[in-house]
């Protein structure tokens, strides 16, 4: 047998991959020829192709290990805004895009630091192995003998998608919807505001929505922006929550801590505001770590057009 890199041989006699030298060789691929997807991927193809099978097959392995990690109905939620409604082979094509964009990427995408664009696919590197494997031996890639593992479609990682890590979509009034997780309670309060909690602890979240017209027309984004600004105390300050973001509208938070009755306690205020349109959050709870944790929700925000 010719002579194995260090990693090589790692990956042909101990059957194992480090994240980063996976990451290390899907760095190779050549961007300057994006738009094609063969071409974009030869370098590696051409790689992984002269070395013995058994490298190639640790190397699709590691792939289907990556992509596993990331199959989570909490990241499908910041793609999606929902872990319901979206395609699972979307979500898979999505998924692949993390894959080659370094490690630095991908673990911010696992973490939570970054939201997946589910606007974006890679799809063409699940093939890769096969193409190099018959290049190799001037075979079909049809014929390729290995089956990968773990299993990376969407779904597969059954301890992340049981039940009780799924969350429930609520209709509010005038069209905006939005997720929490299953346990926690709603009740109605007044002029449409919905309020969420979880059923243990003091974490509270109120959420209102109204719309307004000027002169027969809804209300300028200003006018709106405005209404919400002067409900804010003005001991808070301003933040900027990641992921937060809802298309078509500009956003604005606060928070501020006080004491009420002799206890500590956090407040964030969010504000969405477009023409005619405003969503104001409030997040009640014991600590400004458990109120930014419960932003999360805001991730799941969906605004219909037209109410």
């Amino acid at each position: 047998m010719k002579y194995l890199p260090p990693v090589i041989e790692k990956m042909y006699k101990e059957k194992g991959l480090h994240d980063l030298d996976f990451f290390a060789m899907t760095n190779a691929l050549d961007w300057s020829q994006q738009g094609n997807d063969d071409l974009v991927l030869e370098p590696l193809i051409q790689y992984l192709s002269q070395w013995p099978d058994e490298v190639i097959f640790v190397f699709e392995d590691k792939m289907a290990e990556l992509l596993h990690g990331l199959d989570r109905p909490e990241i499908a939620r910041r793609t999606y805004r929902s872990d319901k409604y979206f395609s699972g082979d979307g979500f898979l094509y999505a998924r692949c895009v993390a894959l080659v964009n370094g490690r630095a990427y991908y673990q911010k995408i696992l973490d939570g630091r970054r939201k997946l664009d589910g606007d974006k696919e890679f799809e063409a590197i699940l093939y890769a192995p096969r193409k190099a494997w018959a290049r190799k031996h001037h075979k079909a890639p049809s014929d390729y003998p290995h089956m990968a593992s773990p299993d990376y479609e969407t779904g597969s990682n059954e301890a992340c998608w049981q039940p009780e890590n799924l969350w429930t979509e609520h209709a509010l009034s005038l069209g905006w919807k939005l997720s929490v997780p299953r346990d926690w309670r709603q009740e109605e309060g007044e002029g449409g505001e919905a309020v969420f909690y979880p059923p243990e602890g003091e974490l509270t979240v109120r959420i209102t929505p109204f719309y307004a017209e000027k002169s027969g027309k809804p209300a300028p984004a200003k006018v709106m922006e405005q209404a919400f600004l002067q409900t804010i105390p003005t001991q808070a300050v301003g933040m900027k929550p990641e992921g937060c973001g809802l298309a078509g509208f500009r956003l604005r938070f606060f928070e501020n801590s006080e004491t009420e009755g002799g206890r500590s306690v956090h407040h964030i205020y969010a504000g969405y505001f477009a023409r005619g349109e405003l969503l104001t959050v409030n997040v009640l709870g014991r600590s400004r770590e458990e109120c930014r944790k419960a932003m999360e929700l805001l991730q799941t925000l969906q605004k219909t057009e037209g109410q």
